[in-house]
């Protein structure tokens, strides 16, 4: 049950897209629904078999009952419900990643966290399909494809960077622990072709970096990985597209008015913007036509937090710069306290990512990394067969050939 959400979000969504995509637009639906169906079975597990494990039957009836009931109540009223919550909705979108980490937390301690194996496994599988994507859409418009069949670029060389941080070589806390060694090399391969597939910038300054320090092999193997992923990361500057990619210009100038914003208004980096109110960003009449096609929506109505796609900016912008601190804070001295391998490439893998992707305002990223964030933390076992942890206790001289200590026989 606990690598569920990585099927989710490493094949289910990325298939359904493809298929999407080759099938025609269809009725849309929120990013959220599947995390919401997966929540509501972790709610059943629990409440059936509690924290012993031992299946609950004589309240197990009512209370399921009772929550199936609230959520078909929610799910026939919802236009009704959306309509009572319009104010909220702008703090409630603001909020999302707090409830997608809280989701990974809950699902963790109720299934348990899905292991390095099953991070590579999955990530793996998805390389092999980028690979493919690719390679249809460079036969089809004889250039590379802006508009991916899997999904945005990024996003799936997110997922990818949580596969190969995953996968990383084994190393040792302060005190001897080891991260367990997992996966196959053919995976670890397989990831990193599929995030040169990607061609997302974020994706491979993140991937080289992050194999340079942290990846398997000799020195001169690693430098020779990481200077091919960079190379990779110049060459996308300059290789033909299928058509011009107008969500990029859009990044762009958001990243400009926001720049020239604080510049004016230093302070609004301790405050940030009001949450349900448009940005102050009017846009140029010479990016209204990519503006209306890329966001499906009137230039008129002005720019908002919601359509802003670089996480760290969007906190920036809403939160002020005092609660993205307090964050980071809170994640480096966790990762300090057990320092890994997988927890530092994560740590970059997060600096990278956040500038290109909503990350943890979308479920299908923030999931994944939400988990993986766990694993990393969670305390790791000596590996089986591993003589030189230095962690166990030695015997006390004496006890072997002392049978009354050895079992704690001593008189009364």
């Amino acid at each position: 049950m606990a690598p569920i959400p990585l099927v989710v979000a490493y094949l289910a969504l990325p298939l359904t897209n493809a298929l999407t995509q080759r099938m025609g637009p269809g009725p849309e639906a929120s990013p959220y629904l599947p995390w919401l169906i997966l929540a509501g079975l972790g709610s059943f597990w629990a409440m059936l078999f509690r924290r012993s494990g031992v299946p609950v039957k004589k309240r197990f009836f009512f209370e399921a009952l009772a929550f199936l009931g609230v959520a078909v109540l929610l799910f026939l009223r919802q236009d009704a419900f959306l309509q009572q919550m319009e104010l909220a909705l702008p703090y409630a979108w603001e909020l999302a990643p707090a409830g997608i980490l809280g989701f990974s937390l809950m699902w963790s301690m109720t299934f348990g966290v899905p292991d390095r194996d099953a991070f590579q496994g999955y990530g793996a599988a998805l390389a092999v399909l980028c690979v493919m994507d690719l390679a249809t859409g460079v036969f089809t418009h004889h250039a590379l494809p802006v508009q991916r069949l899997l999904g945005d670029a990024d996003m799936l060389a997110g997922l990818l960077l949580v596969s190969l941080c995953a996968g990383l070589r084994p190393g040792r806390d302060d005190h001897g622990v080891s991260e367990p060694d997992q996966g196959h090399r053919i995976w670890r391969v397989l990831i990193l072709l599929g995030l040169a597939a990607c061609l997302s910038r974020t994706g491979l300054f993140g991937a080289g970096w992050i194999f340079l320090f942290f990846g398997r092999g000799s020195r001169l193997r690693r430098i020779l990985v990481a200077l091919i992923l960079f190379l990779l990361l110049g060459l996308t500057f300059v290789l033909p597209y299928a058509r011009v990619d107008g969500a990029r210009y859009i990044d762009y100038w958001f990243w400009a008015q926001s720049v020239a914003l604080y510049l004016r208004e230093p302070g609004l980096l301790l405050t940030g913007l009001p949450l349900d109110q448009a940005l102050p960003f009017a846009v140029p009449p010479e990016l209204t036509t990519v503006w209306e096609r890329v966001t499906a929506t009137p230039a008129l109505f002005g720019a908002h937090l919601f359509q802003v796609k670089s996480f760290w900016l969007r906190v920036l912008l809403g939160w002020g710069a005092l609660i993205p601190l307090g964050g980071l804070t809170a994640l480096f001295f966790l990762l300090f306290r057990r320092m890994t391998h997988m927890g530092a490439g994560l740590a970059a893998a997060l600096f990278a990512q956040g500038m290109s992707t909503p990350l943890f305002h979308d479920p299908a990223l923030g999931a994944p990394f939400g988990l993986a964030l766990i694993l990393a933390l969670s305390k790791s076992a000596p590996l089986p067969g591993d003589t030189t942890a230095p962690d166990a206790p030695e015997p006390e001289p004496g006890t072997e050939s002392d049978p009354a200590r050895q079992w704690d026989m001593g008189p009364l």
